[in-house]
């Protein structure tokens, strides 16, 4: 059994969360990072759960997920997002058995890729956290250098124990959280293990009114350029700037999403301080992909860019449903 601390049911109070659930023989986790589930950081792949094929399932019997995936993967916006820092946090009361770090965070190329393979790194950066009962939880990617426990260390469950980082092998910032018990590969959002499929439930091991619910897609990041964004310096960091001068050469909005499938459609549009619409593309979406990138917008010349606040618009459809929608704003200036 799973036993709690004073700190645990602390720190249990403050996220507004019932303890509980330590009393049964049933694990209970926190959310494991410090941000904004669904503002600032998504689940965007999950433990597959299709053993018997080269095919991908989730619990849902979805697609979000890729062939062999252990573990659940919460992502961040942006690698500046990653830079300014964002903790790693125990799921629960635990002993540190490993600690991997000095791998780096930059998004590897494809030799790269292949030297982890070989040295088993894939993980990057990673701890391995004993809770008992045979419980095991890793985490993995974390940033360079600020893992801030070691092995034998006993943590608490809401402790910082590194930051979200891309080491390894990893396309974007995440941190990819996997559960054991006894050697068995556990889904934390079923209490199943990989090798009982898809579309069946035990119990969660989240902690009740976290709201940690199932992610179809998620609008990550976006903003505006100049001129056509470059993606992957995008995905290498770039951020986005402040605020875009009247005379340049052209204004761009650029989104990026999580989890965006074959037969969807991406609507953007960039409406100026008026509310009157500068520019508007949709995208039907041709193959399903765990992360992808669009803009609209014009080259200027003969058109005009106004002073004051531009906002651009990201809207997701599935069939005749909207699935997400998020706006982000910029200020031009003379």
């Amino acid at each position: 059994m799973i036993k709690t601390s004073t700190h645990s049911l602390f720190f249990l109070a403050l996220l507004g969360v019932s303890p509980v659930s330590y009393a049964q023989d049933t694990p209970r986790f926190i959310f494991p990072l410090a941000c904004h589930y669904g503002q600032e950081c998504w689940a965007v792949n999950y433990v597959d759960v299709d053993l018997s094929t080269e095919g991908v399932k989730d619990f849902k019997c979805n697609q979000k997920s890729y062939n062999a995936h252990k573990g659940t993967d919460f992502a961040l916006g942006s690698v500046a997002q990653m830079r300014r820092g964002v903790d790693v946090l125990a799921v629960a009361d635990g002993v540190v058995k490993r600690v991997r770090d000095g791998q780096s965070d930059h998004l590897k190329m494809p030799e790269e890729i292949d030297a982890l393979k070989a040295q088993k790194k894939e993980c990057g950066n990673g701890i391995l956290m004993d809770h008992g009962d045979g419980l095991q939880t890793i985490y993995c990617h974390l940033k360079k250098d600020s893992i801030v426990v070691e092995p034998d260390q006993n943590v608490r469950v809401g402790e910082k124990i590194a930051q979200v980082g891309q080491s390894g092998m990893a396309e974007f910032p995440h941190l990819h959280i996997g559960v054991i018990q006894n050697g068995k590969i556990l889904d934390p959002y079923t209490g199943l293990g990989i090798e009982d499929g898809c579309g069946q439930h035990k119990h969660s091991l989240w902690h009740e009114g976290l709201g940690i619910t199932y992610e179809p897609v998620a609008i990550f990041d976006g903003g505006f350029r100049s001129n056509a964004p470059d993606f992957e310096y995008i995905k290498r960091g770039e951020e986005n700037p402040e605020s875009l001068s009247m005379a340049s050469a052209a204004f761009v909005f650029w989104a990026g999403l999580y989890n965006v499938e074959a037969g969807d459609s991406v609507v953007l549009e960039i409406f100026d301080p008026e509310g009157a619409v500068f520019s508007e593309t949709t995208r039907k979406v041709e193959k399903t992909r765990a992360l992808q990138y669009y803009f609209t917008g014009r080259k200027l010349g003969h058109v005009q860019l106004r002073e004051g606040l531009y906002k651009g618009r990201v809207r997701l459809e599935r069939g005749k449903d909207i699935v997400r929608e998020r706006d982000f704003t910029i200020q031009v200036t003379p």
